[in-house]
């Protein structure tokens, strides 16, 4: 029998032509989550994968003992900067509840069986193939356009406060890109440095603050993965306009002094302004 090529992987473009719901969608995923068999539960799943950017393997794995009503926080346990195969580096990340998180939290705890945050009928641990099922059959019930799943509740997460840092400085996409570059690459052309030294320092600076915000906030450690959600800001609010502050699902003091380890060459930006505008005068 001659050898056959196994079948090719279907581009997820052929599912759906976007990996992110818009704030209309989510309020619908949630609000449908009410006529599924586990109406609370399932509410407080969407809400922490949008609000608290989590990945389904790090929901599913919460307990109890992970939820901080005094202080109102959640503590997840992250697992993605490996050392080696037998000694992973475990992260732990303290995150900020809004009221509605809390709120919802506090009515699953009433019906809580286990010690798992999320425990099925059989009183388990949530397994990541039943997380997505409840998350698709809620995109189901609310009749979106689309098959949803819960990596596009966590992308929409990350590009909502993407947009709310990025607002205030009023950048383009295209500048956004061109700090990008300049900072961690090494590809750019004369036009290019022009364009750069054409941004203020103080711009500039809240710019590279707000990547290590959501690469603190998200736990993501590739930074090549952190600029794709940052930049997914101007996907979800195209220009950045329109953005509503007081959304309800945003969680408050998100955005609370972090220690930040800005780029070292950030302590010579100043100092090459000068040097390229002397040169160039």
């Amino acid at each position: 029998m001659p050898n056959s090529l196994p079948p090719r992987k279907t581009p997820f473009s052929d599912y759906r032509e976007r990996e992110f719901l818009y704030l209309e969608e989510l309020d619908a995923i949630i609000a449908a989550t009410q006529n599924t068999r586990s109406p609370i539960r399932n509410s407080v799943i969407a809400l922490l994968l949008f609000c608290q950017a989590l990945q389904p393997v790090e929901l599913c794995w919460l307990r109890w003992c992970d939820v901080d009503f005094t202080s109102n926080t959640l503590m997840v346990l992250r697992n993605r900067q490996k050392t080696s195969r037998s000694q992973p580096q475990l992260v732990l990340s303290l995150q900020q509840l809004s009221a509605v998180e809390i709120d919802f939290l506090q009515k699953l705890e009433a019906e809580r069986t286990t010690d798992w945050l999320f425990a099925s009928e059989r009183k388990q641990r949530l397994s990541e193939r039943s997380l997505r099922h409840i998350v698709q059959q809620a995109g189901t019930l609310a009749t979106l356009p689309l098959t949803v799943h819960p990596y596009m509740l966590r992308r929409s997460g990350l590009y909502y406060r993407a947009a709310l840092l990025l607002q205030p400085l009023g950048l383009s996409l295209r500048q956004c890109c061109l700090l990008w570059n300049w900072h961690k690459t090494s590809t750019y052309s004369a036009q290019q440095e022009q364009e750069y030294y054409a941004i203020e320092r103080k711009t500039e600076e809240a710019f590279l603050i707000a990547l290590e915000q959501i690469k603190a906030f998200s736990g993501i450690t590739i930074e090549f993965n952190v600029i794709d959600y940052l930049l997914g800001a101007f996907m979800l609010f195209p220009g950045l306009k329109e953005i509503p502050q007081n959304y309800w699902l945003a969680p408050p003091n998100w955005q609370k002094k972090l220690e930040q380890t800005l780029p070292k060459r950030l302590t010579a930006i100043k100092s090459n302004r000068k040097h390229y505008r002397s040169n160039r005068f």
